[in-house]
């Protein structure tokens, strides 16, 4: 049992009687002591004297102020949890002559404090049969809420394929072996739908519901060659071909394959499928696939329009007429005069004189891995060994998010809340009328057309909320890309350099090494690697 102390009111004085713990219990605290006597208006006393008597081991005794001439009763301390999920007492005894609490007094003092459910009746009963004081007791407790689950999916072909080429150990880069192909069999399973499950409110020991977090509802989405199940939980593959995950769409595709190079005797190539190409694409042709394009050899001045991936093996001579455009990730041996832009990452041994962009990160490394001249725009990260010449040539650098794209965010949420502004005007027409309908009413003619009217607008401005809800979500995923948005050098990066980083802009007019450059203010900070 815990040590406690106890008032005896006596004739000459209010004496302070402290009683040791006993076995395994914890000893009086001073702390707790004084503030008792502080609630009674005893402040002036020995100090020392009161530490002695509650630091010993045997019963004390101390006299510590005149007679208070009135017994005291029993009183309790309450303590709230900080999620008020739990009530928690201590209770100290009445003087030596006064009244003990009751289970009425224990009740009501709890309602005085607002505290009315999980009330712990036992607890109460328990102590009033066994007092212990000095003692913590749980003496009501809420009923907690559990939170429920997010839907997920789970895929069973790999979504997540090693992208970034084979470093050697001389530095080269092996662009060789790349294992970029998930090959998959009639009738596989592709993914399966796990549900989300709905959380159950709890309330604390005030009597207030707490909510659950909103779970997560997910969907299958899913493009040609695949099956949904009837319970809309499964989807399979209904051709024997190449699976591949686009912006959380599941595409399945058989491989177009291209013996030799794209040139007069191919023409341009529009496959529905991935298109993987044994040797160049000519200056002048277009390849376009509605999954990835891999090509063997050299893409001259051409142009290459992919939904997944884009892989060139050699390189790119664009001749300042080249545009690789890919939904997924570009990886190519080096870049020279081209456009090239990336719905993800791109990666490159090198980049010349060239207009290059993705949404996530571009990685120039490799035993060269330099980028000189032209313009490159990453969303997230530009990494590369050297950037610049010692000839000083203009190379353009932007990370992060603008202004620009900032104040369409802002332009988004303003227009979203003057959809939700008319559709919210219309719903009670449309329900109105629909409930009279439904009760037999028959409508006359012209407020039939009038009703069908305002269910086209309705339906209308639902698509339009649901347009802008898409929009604004990936402008959303843009800005926190942008949180962290760098660029790194590993070796030099000389002058000439300009750098833009959300919209903090610096030009590098003298060489630096090993560098991070990065937002912070207004300013690019550069920290050393």
């Amino acid at each position: 049992m815990n040590g406690y102390f106890q008032l005896d009111i006596r004739a000459d004085g209010t004496y302070l009687m402290c009683f040791p713990p006993t076995d395994d219990g914890a000893p009086i605290s001073f702390s707790e002591v004084s503030r008792y006597l502080r609630d009674l208006g005893l402040v002036d006393y020995d100090t020392k004297s009161v530490n002695d008597a509650i630091i010993s081991d045997e019963q004390n005794v101390v006299r510590i102020a005149p007679s208070l001439g009135h017994e005291e009763s029993g009183m309790m301390d309450l303590d709230i949890s900080g999620d008020y999920m739990k009530a928690i007492v201590r209770f100290y005894p009445p003087s030596v002559h006064g009244s003990r609490l009751t289970k009425s007094d224990i009740i009501e003092s709890l309602k005085k404090q607002r505290v009315k459910f999980g009330i712990k009746e036992d607890v109460i009963k328990s102590f009033i049969a066994n007092p212990q004081y000095c003692t913590d007791y749980v003496i009501a407790e809420g009923e907690p809420l559990v939170q429920g689950q997010n839907g997920s999916i789970e895929y069973f072909f790999e979504t997540q394929k090693n992208l970034r080429p084979k470093l050697n150990e001389d530095g080269t880069v092996d662009y060789h072996e790349l294992n970029m192909i998930s090959a998959v069999e009639e009738g596989m399973l592709l993914a399966k739908l796990h549900q989300a499950i709905e959380g159950t409110p709890g309330t604390n020991v005030y009597g207030e519901h707490v909510k659950p977090a909103t779970v997560k509802k997910l969907q299958l989405k899913f493009g040609r060659n695949v099956e949904l199940s009837e319970d809309g939980t499964e989807i399979r593959s209904l051709v024997r071909g190449h699976a591949m995950l686009t912006n959380g769409t599941v595409f399945v595709s058989d491989v177009y394959i291209v013996p030799a190079n794209v040139d007069n005797s191919i023409g341009d190539i529009d496959y529905e499928g991935s298109v993987e190409i044994k040797g160049n694409v000519n200056s002048g042709f277009t390849v376009k696939a509605g999954g990835d394009i891999v090509v063997n050899g050299i893409v001259e001045g051409a142009t290459l329009r992919a939904k997944g991936k884009i892989v060139v093996k050699l390189g790119v001579h664009g001749m300042s007429k080249a545009l690789l455009q890919a939904g997924s990730t570009v990886t190519v041996k080096f870049i020279e005069n081209a456009e090239v832009y990336s719905d993800e990452s791109i990666h490159a041994d090198t980049i010349m004189h060239s207009n290059v962009s993705a949404k996530y990160d571009i990685c120039v490394m490799g035993k060269k891995g330099f980028i000189a001249g032209g313009m490159i725009r990453a969303g997230r990260r530009v990494i590369t060994q050297t950037l610049g010449s010692e000839l000083g040539a203009t190379t353009k650098l932007e990370v992060g998010i603008s202004n620009k794209k900032r104040k369409q965010i802002k332009d988004v949420e303003k227009h979203l809340k003057e959809l939700e502004g008319e559709k919210n005007k219309i719903e009670p027409t449309i329900v109105g009328i629909g409930k009279k309908v439904a009760e037999g009413l028959v409508l006359p003619e012209e407020k039939m057309v009038f009703l069908k009217s305002v269910a086209i607008a309705y339906q209308d401005i639902k698509k339009q909320i649901d347009e802008s809800e898409d929009e604004y979500g990936s402008l959303m995923e843009e800005f926190e890309i942008a949180e962290h948005a760098a660029i790194e050098v590993r070796g030099d990066a000389f002058p000439g350099c300009m750098l833009n980083i959300s919209d903090a802009k610096k030009s590098l007019t003298d060489k630096r090494s090993c560098s991070k450059f990065y937002k912070s203010g207004v300013d690019v900070k550069i920290d050393i690697l």
